[in-house]
């Protein structure tokens, strides 16, 4: 149940990030959101067992650093920048291409091999990706038919892959609370400070717009919640299983789209988001990756608990949640 909460949130946010980015620039929006996240986050921390900040030192500030600017500052607010140059429907759907992102990335980073079915699963995305973004027709396409916004998400999309593949060593040593917390917290630091020099470049913020601040608190406070009732049920049921309920996102930010902003999801977006999740599900297979010591035929190690903080072979190859 909390997966399929987690994911719902998550589903619905580039919708109601477009409600918001019509009274809130996406700076500011940003700011405001890390703002109020990072101070639900600190409470929540500041009432959890001591347990819970283990490992914290002077020599952690560098590696929350790092995931404060890879998953709040390059992430977060980009994306919010990428919402209000293009639709909430093509964000979305782009959205779900994350998994094969940080899959590529893990690739490279941590020197996981690819198999021929996953280079199949990157090759059928990257053709969803296009169907969304040249909406179809590549011989008839303008450059005044694409959408600025498309190309910032995938952007941003690559920085959300750095947080997750850096983030799965990260968690060997610090507890996900303290992680997410802190990263909030460094992310926002950064924020801030881009909102304010930004400021000129957009309309002046209409403090008074109750949508926009209803939304920065569901946003902030419920997709925090969200963060860690994902990363509890990734304990219980494992990655693999997790990730196949984030399928399911962008089907809710398409069904949204429509709804709440009067949006027109044409052919070539269903057809796209076929493709993407076909080769989320081609690349993500459990089984496709294998470790050298399984190809070479030696006899596989035994698996460690689950209670253990050693990060799983299947959360190394990147199999976590899409959206912070």
């Amino acid at each position: 149940m909390t997966l399929l909460l987690s994911v719902a949130l998550w589903g619905s946010f580039p919708a109601t990030a477009k409600l918001a980015l019509v009274d809130f620039p996406p700076f500011f929006l940003a700011a405001v959101r890390c703002t109020a996240a990072s101070c639900f986050l600190l409470l929540l921390l500041a009432r959890s067992s001591s347990d819970t900040i283990r490992g914290l030192g002077p020599g952690a500030a560098g590696t929350f650093l790092m995931l404060g600017a890879a998953g709040i500052w390059g992430s977060m607010q980009f994306t919010y920048l990428a919402i209000y140059n293009t639709t909430a429907g093509n964000a979305v759907i782009l959205q779900a291409a994350t998994p094969v992102i940080v899959v590529l990335i893990a690739r490279f980073y941590l020197g996981e091999r690819l198999l021929r079915v996953q280079w199949l699963g990157v090759a059928a995305s990257v053709l969803g990706v296009l169907l969304v973004i040249t909406r179809g027709p590549f011989a008839m396409l303008q450059p005044a038919d694409l959408h600025s916004g498309d190309f910032i998400t995938l952007l941003s999309l690559c920085s959300w892959a750095v947080y997750t593949v850096y983030g799965k060593r990260v968690l060997a040593s610090y507890s996900p609370l303290l992680a997410t917390t802190a990263a909030y917290i460094m992310g926002t630091l950064l924020v801030l400070p881009t909102a304010a020099i930004t400021a000129p470049l957009f309309p002046t913020p209409r403090l008074a717009s109750l949508t926009a601040w209803t939304i920065v608190f569901y946003q902030g406070i419920l997709g925090a919640v969200a963060h860690i009732w994902w990363y509890e049920a990734v304990l219980v049921v494992g990655p693999s299983q997790a990730a196949i309920f984030t399928n399911l996102q962008p089907i809710i930010g398409i069904v949204l789209a429509p709804l709440l902003l009067g949006e027109r999801i044409g052919i070539w977006h269903v057809i796209g988001t076929l493709f993407v999740l076909a080769g989320v599900g081609l690349t993500t297979r459990p089984f496709a990756a294998k470790s050298p010591n399984a190809q070479a035929g030696a006899t596989p190690t035994t698996p460690q608990p689950d209670n253990q903080s050693r990060p799983r072979p299947n959360e190394e190859r990147g199999e976590n949640p899409t959206t912070i």
